[in-house]
């Protein structure tokens, strides 16, 4: 359930002018109160391994709606007004959510795009822009790209609909998807292509587990990929009804996700007070949909076709609304 602070955040006020007088212009047409919609935006990740920190900085939010008029808002931190808001997306993983905007007044309707305005990693002040940390403490600068040079990075996502009355939305980070290592740079770059905005009203969770023989089976199987350590990445993938073989060695794009790609990542991880292995995919929209475990998600680089890459179970699944939906991934499938 989401959490939202209270932030310092300006915002948009409409005004309708309302005619009075005398009797003579009580017949005139007044224009209608324009109508206005509550607007709060959280942000939320899939985690990615490796990783003990993915700190993103936020200056601002803005909206477009389909007349043009933008609406922008600053994002900053509760104790210092001067400060933006820097975000540990993994301390908010799966239906954990962060509250960036709560109940800002905006026109309702159509909307061309929402941006989120970031920025970017210096490497001359790491702790106050954003970045990484390393599971040995080590720091690097997390930069998003646009055009100029600005420090500022743009995470822009495209056509939402704001209803009259609350609206609760969430920028959905799947970090194994998005986040990318370069190896000519010591820059780590997140890309919008791992990102997605969702409606909480619309949108509901898988949960499930995978058991332990499963785990063991595909630990076997594929021996020959397994780290030095002798250990693996396992996890799920969400993929379209119509993806006719799920697999992760789609060609790579870098201005699309290519539509065989899947739709949200999860890790599959230990739970000592369950005694079970267990997922975790929110804000998914109700629909038909393939759900497949595997064990080969360490050897899943984004920005090359994995040909070594393996689905290890796939099972079709449908998502009803207002229902979360629990799976389990067995040996006698």
């Amino acid at each position: 359930m989401m959490n939202f602070k209270t932030t310092l955040l300006s915002s948009a006020v409409l005004f309708a002018l309302v005619g009075c007088g005398s009797d003579d212009d009580k017949n005139d047409t007044v224009d209608p109160q324009p109508q206005t919609a509550q607007f709060t935006l959280g942000v939320s990740d899939a985690p990615v391994t490796g990783l003990k920190a993915v700190n993103v900085v936020f200056d601002s939010i803005t909206l477009k709606t389909q007349g043009g008029e933008e609406f922008t808002f600053e994002t900053r931190e509760d104790d210092d007004e001067t400060m933006p808001e820097m975000v540990n997306l993994l301390d908010y993983t799966g239906d954990d959510v962060f509250s960036l905007l709560e109940d800002e007044e905006v026109p309702a309707g159509e909307y061309q795009w929402i941006r989120a305005d970031v920025i970017n990693g210096d490497t001359n002040d790491l702790t106050m822009t954003s970045h990484v940390v390393y599971e040995d403490d080590s720091i690097a600068p997390l930069v998003v790209k646009r055009k100029g040079n600005d420090g500022i990075g743009e995470i822009q996502l495209d056509g939402f609909t704001l209803n009259q009355a609350g609206n609760e939305f969430v920028i959905e980070f799947d970090l194994k998807k998005s986040l990318v290592d370069p190896q000519n740079s010591d820059e780590i770059f997140l890309k919008p292509r791992g990102v997605r905005l969702e409606n909480l009203a619309e949108s509901e969770d898988i949960e499930g587990t995978v058991s332990d023989v499963l785990i063991a089976n595909c630990e076997t199987d594929n021996i020959d990929i397994a780290l030095e350590d002798g250990s693996f990445g396992h996890a799920v993938y969400l993929y379209s009804s119509d993806v006719e073989m799920p697999m992760d060695n789609y060609e790579v794009n870098e201005d699309e996700t290519p539509l065989d790609a899947p739709l949200a990542t999860a890790d599959v991880v230990f739970d000592s007070e369950d005694n079970q292995y267990e997922f975790e995919l929110a804000f998914i929209q109700p629909g038909d949909y393939q759900l497949a475990y595997t064990c080969a998600a360490h050897i899943d680089d984004v920005e090359t076709q994995d040909e070594a890459f393996t689905l290890y179970q796939v099972k079709p699944i449908t998502v009803t609304s207002g229902e979360d939906l629990d799976v389990s991934f067995t040996v006698s499938e």
